[in-house]
């Protein structure tokens, strides 16, 4: 896959973005899964988790699947039919949360870990991104191949990769408003929707698809969520069409939405707006922590130093962990993407007990506006976030430092 050894140049009105591709040459010196001297190696790593801790289960996939499906159909039906307007608000809110559930089923299927069976794997996963309307070719690219690929080296992996200070301050002055709307509560979701759906998903660069490959793929795919979102436009005027004139609402103060725009509102842009700021917000917290380090060097960044020490794991209330289908647990997710979402919380035990230093955290609002705060631009020399002004909000990371000047103590086990 073509890549780059050095510090990206980067465009002044862009975000941070991979190099220009290189030749085959160059992109085979860059080995995804190497471990520096004294680091734990991936088969390490991988073997603290047992074998039969991490198994796909048929049962369980297609469980998981035709349980957050079922949840995503009836709340979406709810919030076009509701007898209530209330009601349907409601309803759209958790179906946005719910086309997260769902997607994140279809990531694991994505990932060949959803059940045993690579075929059935595909179909349903190219079935439950469709509520996103995410095309399963650009995903599995954007995220399988590059992000799981390359974990927070920011020459490749753009997700909420950060700026540095001089970068930043050499933006246009309307691009660093918008990299600090991004990296607040509320513009989170814009994050998703443009840096991310809008441009790496749907309206791919020349460059992105060339190495994607696979050109009728990519055009089946889109046309099949087009499809799925002209469905659910259908489904939403036939709903409207068939209720009385009302002048948008039922009868009474309490009566439902009956217009077609009303409707549209409630049962489609209000659950997907949602979704992205869902997703958002778990990408920023999956890879954006105090603790966490982001990386330009190639020789500090090592499979160990991007998927363990650099993914955390945040704790979410129960019924949090359930509707985000365990994927906060993200360590165990990174270190082995075939391990299914419902062997997660075991699996993250045992690489917790193995390696204390992987973060972990308590999810309150509080800790996430905290973050959002501390990690705004990122020093990559010294390996410390700053915040917008230029200031340091963490301590320059030690072991980092350490492994730079060769004193590191061998993390390997015995």
């Amino acid at each position: 896959m073509p890549t780059v050894d050095s510090n990206p140049v980067m465009d002044q009105a862009a975000a941070p973005v991979a190099d220009p591709l290189l030749s085959d040459s160059a992109v085979a010196s860059v080995d995804v899964e190497a471990a520096a001297p004294g680091r734990p190696n991936v088969p390490e790593v991988r073997g603290q988790v047992p074998a039969d801790v991490r198994g796909r289960s048929l049962a369980h996939g297609l469980g998981a699947f035709a349980a957050a499906g079922g949840l995503y159909g009836l709340t979406f039906w709810g919030a076009l039919a509701a007898p209530w307007w209330p009601l349907q608000v409601v309803c759209a809110i958790l179906n946005g949360l719910l086309i997260g559930t769902f997607f994140i089923v279809g990531h694991d299927a994505c990932h060949g870990s959803l059940t045993p069976f690579d075929a059935l794997n595909q179909a349903l996963g190219r079935f439950a991104l469709l509520p996103s309307l995410t095309p399963y070719i650009t995903w599995e690219f954007a995220h399988n191949r590059i992000h799981h690929s390359y974990t927070n080296w920011r020459v490749r992996d753009y997700a909420w990769a950060p700026f540095s200070k001089d970068e930043f301050d050499r933006l246009p002055r309307y691009r660093q408003w918008l990299e600090r709307h991004y990296r607040s509560l509320c513009g989170l979701g814009t994050y998703y929707l443009y840096e991310y759906w809008w441009k790496h998903l749907i309206f791919l660069s020349r460059d992105e698809r060339q190495e994607m490959k696979r050109p009728r793929t990519y055009v089946f795919d889109m046309l099949l969520v087009a499809a799925f979102l002209a469905a659910e436009v259908w489904l939403v005027l036939a709903v409207a069409g068939s209720e009385p004139a009302s002048g948008g609402w039922g009868e009474g103060f309490w009566g439902a939405f009956t217009s077609p725009a009303a409707l549209i509102v409630t049962a489609l842009v209000v659950p997907f707006l949602l979704w992205n700021w869902f997703m958002s917000f778990a990408i920023f917290q999956h890879h954006n922590h105090p603790r966490v380090a982001w990386f330009i060097d190639r020789d500090e960044w090592d499979f160990f130093a991007a998927q363990v020490e650099s993914t955390t794991h945040i704790a979410m209330p129960w019924f949090l962990e359930w509707t985000t289908a365990f994927i906060m647990q993200h360590t165990a997710h990174h270190v082995d993407p075939k391990i299914p979402l419902y062997r997660l919380t075991n699996s993250q035990r045992y690489l917790e007990s193995a390696y204390p230093e992987i973060v972990v955290e308590r999810w309150t609002f509080t800790s996430l506006g905290v973050n959002l705060a501390k990690c705004q631009l990122y020093d990559f020399e010294n390996h410390r976030w700053l915040n917008f002004r230029g200031k340091p909000t963490s301590e320059p990371n030690p072991l980092l430092r350490a492994l730079r000047e060769g004193t590191a103590p061998s993390r390997r086990k015995k």
